[in-house]
């Protein structure tokens, strides 16, 4: 059995993931998970992610856990733009924003100076969690690999706890994810968990919730979320400020 009785994101091979969506569904079901949200990316365009997030949400209807399609939406710069359309809002229960490989100001043209770059990721972060439409940010501040990569421990802790204030009064929630050391490459395991854990904990001193996933590309990886629990008891994180997702589920479906 997992930690968590969810794995609030894993991928298919619609979505850069390596397995299809019934192997998947089944990987979820042997671990034990009640719910399993599948990730689809928001950058596909028109009648393609709806498919995709239709595809999804119909399979619940035939398995005995519940999957629900999540829509995994790009901030495109730093002013915190999503790429995102609004119906694929109303089919995906769960919105995350991230940061991707095609972030401009951050990811794709980043100024040279150190103090302009930070101030473009803060002001991305920010505006990504003043959109309405997000449930959580994926992955958050997986940096490690851009061009100009900064470690946690890098970052300042006012604009931190400026983002994590906003995220609290907008009930965005904070995903900790069992794959986010593969952003930090240069970091030995033991270092980034430190930093991170660092990270997360002045977010939970804000008042800020946290998701739980795998972030799995593959059906193997479908909820194993060992390492996201590793972060959230180095962090000190308790259950209670981790978000109950079935219970999300379930309201959602009801409004």
């Amino acid at each position: 059995m997992t930690p968590f009785p969810y794995d609030a994101r894993v991928h298919t091979s619609t979505a850069g993931g390596r397995d299809g969506l019934v192997e998947t569904v089944r990987a979820a079901s042997a671990v034990g998970l009640d719910v399993v949200v599948v990730a689809a990316s928001a950058e596909i365009e028109g009648d393609e992610l709806r498919d995709r997030l239709r595809t999804i949400a119909a399979v619940d209807g035939s398995s005995a856990l519940t999957v629900a399609p999540g829509a995994l939406a790009g901030i495109t710069d730093q002013t915190g733009s999503l790429d995102l359309q609004d119906d694929a809002i109303a089919i995906a229960p769960i919105t995350y924003a991230t940061l991707t490989g095609r972030t401009r100001g951050i990811a794709v043209d980043p100024p040279a100076k150190k103090d302009r770059y930070i101030s473009n990721l803060l002001q991305a972060m920010l505006g990504a969690v003043a959109n309405p439409a997000i449930t959580a940010l994926a992955r958050p501040f997986n940096i490690g690999q851009f061009p100009a990569p900064l470690s946690p421990s890098q970052l300042p802790r006012g604009g931190l706890g400026e983002i994590a204030d906003a995220m609290a009064e907008r009930d965005v929630a904070f995903e900790v994810c069992s794959r986010m050391q593969w952003w930090f490459p240069e970091l030995s395991v033991a270092g980034f968990t430190a930093e991170y854990a660092e990270l997360l904990a002045l977010f939970a001193a804000h008042r800020v919730k946290f998701v739980v996933s795998s972030g799995a590309h593959c059906s193997d990886g479908v909820g194993n979320l060992a390492y996201a629990t590793r972060l959230l008891d180095t962090a000190g994180i308790g259950r209670s400020q981790v978000v109950d997702v079935p219970r999300l589920l379930k309201r959602t479906a009801a409004s």
